[in-house]
């Protein structure tokens, strides 16, 4: 008999005897039972074996008590039944992952490691970017960059109209890092000034590192140093891409910690973080986040690069205590905090809008935001109580670069449009004052921003709106 046919006899036969009232309540439940079993077990789908999901492959954070990676360490990793998936050599932080259920214990007890968690799922703060219609455009004026002219409030706003680039547009000796989804190195706008690509994900392939995974990367790049139809705010500066999400957008914790220390090697200025995860510092997952962050971003510093970081798009006060409704996530018992943002040394960055006020998306704190820079949003009559999509102001967003092979510009809004302007702006003061350290270079980026909000720091907007024509005053 086809499964469809055992499927709808099994079906008609429950609501028969449901129905049968001369049938006892014991005596249908037995019946039903003996017809689920044996369709079950005809067809396969009943499993007698509960080690399958005890056994399955685990991916593992592993801080060393070293702060670097040695060889012993990763031996006794090995003798304890671990694979290397990935290395951050310079920080002593690796990516392991085993079928042993026993695997976390064995670590934990171990002297040579400091802390160890279940690997975590990280987050790219925006959604999927909206082609601008070209052809509604027009082909390229004689004269570019007409896109910018157009449609880039958001780089006019914060160049002061490209002032700013009379000053200093940057140069090819000062490098940003684009730590990110890839950049698309055959974008006519961004070719010329990016350098080089590299990848930060297993099982990258040759020319991986060339490409992004997404539009996101893209995006962040041509926001600091497109200069073409559409441009960055440094449209002269270098661009290196690390690449750390694989195709299906999965980045590794590792990875991207291996990619700041690589970048800081490589004599980046600045790098861009549009990414990040959750943390609070009572468990042993939030512990190993920490602790390994907190070693990249002080290899950077001491390096010279400083770290610029978007503070999510969830709309919360992240200095306060949070906790959701039982059943429905994770109870954060205590002050929430960004990783990355909230890393001392990184410059955690809030979205505004081209109404100078707080993006409705962009998460917010007292200790959490150190400055303010374009994000984008809606205009001012989105959300609305009736969710009324007409009364969207779709030029409200940012308009930058993504892959030619979607539409070569689009547009997106979030904290990860925010980010890079501010490394950008980094960069340039670099490339001003290359005698500014990197520390230097964030208290000026501070100290001359405009303030927005209440007078002084607040928590919506840190020390104010970024202004890269006054800092390179």
């Amino acid at each position: 008999m086809p499964f469809g046919q055992l499927h709808n006899f099994t079906s008609r036969t429950i609501i028969i005897l449901c129905q049968n009232l001369l049938i006892k309540k014991e005596d249908i439940m037995k019946r039903i039972l003996l017809l689920v079993t044996v369709f079950l077990v005809a067809f396969g789908t009943v499993q007698f074996s509960a080690t399958a999901q005890e056994t399955a492959e685990k991916d593992y954070i592993v801080v060393l008590k070293s702060a670097q990676t040695d060889s012993a360490s990763i031996h006794t990793l090995k003798e304890l039944g671990a694979e290397i998936i990935f290395e951050a050599p310079q920080i002593g932080v690796v990516t392991i992952s085993s079928e042993d259920p026993s695997i976390l214990q064995k670590l934990e007890e171990n002297s040579k490691i400091l802390a160890v968690a279940e690997d975590v799922d990280i987050r790219i703060f925006d959604g999927e970017a909206e082609a601008l219609n070209l052809q509604e455009v027009g082909k390229a004026a004689s004269v570019q960059p007409d896109l910018y002219e157009q449609y880039q409030w958001d780089i006019k706003r914060v160049t002061q109209n490209g002032e700013s680039w009379n000053i200093n547009p940057g140069n090819k000796e000062t490098l940003v890092a684009v730590i990110d989804t890839g950049v698309d190195f055959s974008h006519p706008d961004l070719k010329d000034n990016l350098v080089f690509g590299k990848a930060f994900f297993p099982g990258a392939r040759p020319g991986e590192e060339l490409k992004d995974s997404g539009s996101h990367g893209t995006h962040v790049a041509g926001t600091i140093a497109a200069n073409g139809r559409v441009k960055g705010v440094g449209p002269e500066l270098a661009i290196a891409s690390y690449r750390v999400s694989n195709n299906q957008g999965r980045m590794n914790w590792t990875g991207i910690l291996s990619a700041i220390t690589t970048a800081a090697d490589d004599g980046a200025v600045s790098a861009n973080l549009s990414l990040g995860t959750y943390s609070i510092m009572n468990d042993k997952q939030d512990r190993a986040l920490h602790l390994s962050s907190k070693r990249a971003v002080q290899y950077a510093l001491q390096k010279g690069m400083l770290i610029v970081g978007a503070n999510g798009n969830d709309g919360m006060d992240l200095g306060k205590r949070m906790k959701t409704e039982p059943g429905k996530g994770k109870v954060y018992d205590g002050p929430l905090f960004d990783t990355f943002t909230s890393i001392p040394g990184v410059i955690s960055v809030s979205s505004s809008t081209n109404r100078d006020t707080l993006a409705y998306y962009s998460n917010y704190g007292s200790s959490n935001v150190h400055l303010a820079s374009p994000g984008g949003d809606y205009g001012p009559n989105w959300p609305n109580p009736e969710n009324d999509s007409s009364k969207r102001d779709l030029e409200a967003r940012t308009l930058s670069t993504i892959p030619v092979a979607q539409g070569s510009y689009g547009w997106k809004i979030g904290t990860s449009m925010a980010a890079p302007k501010v490394a950008a702006a980094a960069a340039l003061v670099k490339a001003q004052f290359p005698e500014l350290k990197a520390q230097q270079i964030a208290t000026r980026l501070q100290q001359t921003a405009e303030d927005l909000g209440k007078p002084g720091h607040d928590e919506y907007f840190g020390h104010g709106l970024v202004n890269v024509y006054s800092a390179l005053q």
